[in-house]
């Protein structure tokens, strides 16, 4: 059997560790104490995958069980993905950055046997899961040694090479928690839960299967130029979204990975430069600051030869100095938790001619993807579809109907077939890649003593693309005017408090203003196209009293944050 010829995640882990099993597979780059290491083969990360499962089976894990990995970049996490999805557990990844009681609740919602976890957040976790009444066990992931003052990790590479002996995690039988046969996963077996926000703020999981995946892979690997052995990806791009499913996909291919905690492009810079790094999955902001970072630092990166990008918008300036940086190399991906990318492809020949049309574009439609316009919606077919929402049939006919899936971005197509995203017709705000709901953001200001009613809107930002923007009407009898300093601050205090114990930084308004009435309709609803228009022309409240960046990276050297 070949690569292209598997049709599990498991089988693909497998054909690669046979194939290139002696062949460096996983290494992270120094970035704290007990971080930096020697490679592993891909016949060792399949080792201590095995010891990995047999440390969740102890923890009560079974066939088709749910395992949350929120986790930040690290070999840990890799070997826990190979470990889950090459044993027929079911993958939950979440960004690390997320409220412990956001990660309950995913968990609760699909049920999780175990939340894995930095150990410095295991604590918090577990209160939040006994909270919300979930069995989920807490287990700490780390690669090495923590900081001062932080408790030890239960799971590290280190602790599962010192494990007993266990095989390779392959797709053969093993024993379950009941006794029974524990079979290879088939096809139709559900390798992931990809979760976002739902239209009233609860999450949602959208089913991705192993066929799914396996159809994701491909479809990927054909759009990019091909990276297999001999490649080097660095994960510094969220491995828990987009970056991750390259990385992954690269990694089945025979490519080698090193993990990145945290992004700061001149680390990044030097990275590139000692790892001898050739595929660099970038979120647009990212790829914007590393490329405003090089000016006048670095020449152009050629031995770069891959740099995947997608999830939000990027200024025809940014990608213009970025083509300089890595010439040849950009890859822009269009797709979703639902629909996973590519379902377009801006090519590296897209990016070369510099048109700027066609640079603001999402490229044009993937081979074996079908996509139609349905009143200006994008509605897609493809094998890289989910199979529907975890416990949510409901939902899951309102946007899946024979295959076809209503996306919820508006879009048009150029004469040359490229697609151009014109926004979404849902209220969802997308800030640095990453999915905000207002409902959710609306509940924690809400509860903020002196606010008598709010709404949340994304707005346009320079940075983010969009930043969460709250209106916010006031209680006068407490507040007066709020026109005095002190009270503006006790406000705004308030806010900040409410939300960094509720819900993750990147969910936090990067402005406030102070309006007289939330702008309804006739059904009593927020309106907020009439809400952005009048945001429009205000100065706020707070002007934007807490930047946040998603992926914690300071501002390009020649921007500053209004």
């Amino acid at each position: 059997m070949t690569f292209h010829q598997s049709s599990t995640v498991a089988e693909q882990f497998a054909l690669a560790e046979s194939a290139y099993g002696d062949r460096p597979a996983l290494r992270s780059a120094p970035a704290g104490p007990g971080r930096a290491c020697d490679w592993l083969t891909f016949s060792e990360v399949a080792e201590l995958a095995g010891a990995a499962i047999a440390h969740l089976v102890e923890h009560g894990a079974a066939f088709g069980d749910r395992v949350v990995l929120a986790l930040p970049n690290s070999m840990v996490l890799r070997i826990l993905d190979r470990a889950v999805l090459g044993s027929g557990l079911v993958r939950v990844a979440l960004s690390p950055r997320l409220h412990a009681r956001e990660i309950a609740d995913i968990a609760l919602d699909c049920g999780a046997r175990a939340v894995c976890c930095s150990p410095g957040a295991a604590e918090e976790i577990g209160a939040a899961l006994t909270a919300v009444e979930s069995a989920a066990v807490v287990i700490g992931c780390a690669d090495g040694t923590p900081h001062p003052g932080l408790p030890p990790a239960t799971l590290t590479p280190a602790s599962l090479a010192a494990s007993p002996p266990s095989p390779p995690v392959t797709p053969r039988p093993t024993a379950s928690r009941t006794g029974a046969p524990w079979p290879a996963p088939a096809p139709s077996d559900i390798a992931m839960l990809m979760y976002s926000s739902g239209t009233t703020g609860r999450p949602k999981g959208a089913v991705v299967t192993h066929r799914t995946w396996v159809a994701q892979t491909r479809r990927a690997l054909r759009a990019l130029p091909l990276a297999g052995p001999g490649d080097v990806v660095l994960a510094v791009a969220p491995m828990s979204h987009f970056g991750g499913s390259i990385g992954l996909d690269c990694a089945v291919n025979g490519a080698a990975t090193v993990t990145m905690s945290r992004f700061e492009p001149r680390a990044v810079l030097e990275a590139v430069e000692r790892y001898g790094v050739t595929v660099l999955p970038l979120a647009p902001i990212m790829l914007e600051r590393l490329a405003h970072a090089a000016v006048g630092v670095a020449g152009p990166l050629r031995g770069v030869r891959v740099v995947p990008y997608g999830g939000s918008p990027i200024s025809a300036e940014s990608l213009a100095l970025a083509e300089k940086l890595f010439p040849g190399a950009l890859t822009q991906f269009y797709g979703l938790a639902e629909a996973l990318a590519p379902l377009t492809v801006l090519s590296p020949a897209d990016h070369a001619t510099g048109v700027p049309g066609r640079l603001a574009s999402a490229g044009r439609v993937s081979t074996g993807v079908e996509l139609r316009l349905v009143d200006g919606e994008i509605v897609v077919r493809s094998d890289t579809v989910m199979t529907g929402y975890w416990n949510r049939p409901e939902l899951t006919a309102a946007v899946l109907s024979d295959g076809w899936f209503r996306t919820g971005d508006l879009a048009h197509l150029d004469p040359d077939g490229y697609v151009h995203l014109n926004g979404r017709s849902s209220d969802m705000i997308v800030t640095g890649g990453f999915n905000v709901h207002p409902a959710e953001v609306e509940r924690v200001i809400a509860g903020v003593p002196g606010i008598r009613d709010v709404a949340v809107v994304g707005m346009p930002h320079p940075v983010w693309g969009e930043g969460v923007t709250a209106a916010v009407v006031l209680d006068g009898d407490r507040w007066g005017a709020a026109d005095d300093v002190a009270d503006r601050d006790v406000i705004l205090a308030g806010i900040n408090r409410a939300c960094r114990s509720a819900i993750a930084g990147y969910k936090k308004p990067v402005a406030v203003h102070r309006i007289p009435e939330i702008p309804r309709n006739a059904a009593g609803k927020t309106d907020r196209k009439a809400l952005r228009h009048l945001l429009s022309g205000l100065s706020g409240l707070s002007g934007p009293y807490d930047p946040t960046d998603p992926y914690g990276t300071p501002a390009p050297p020649d921007r500053e944050e209004h």
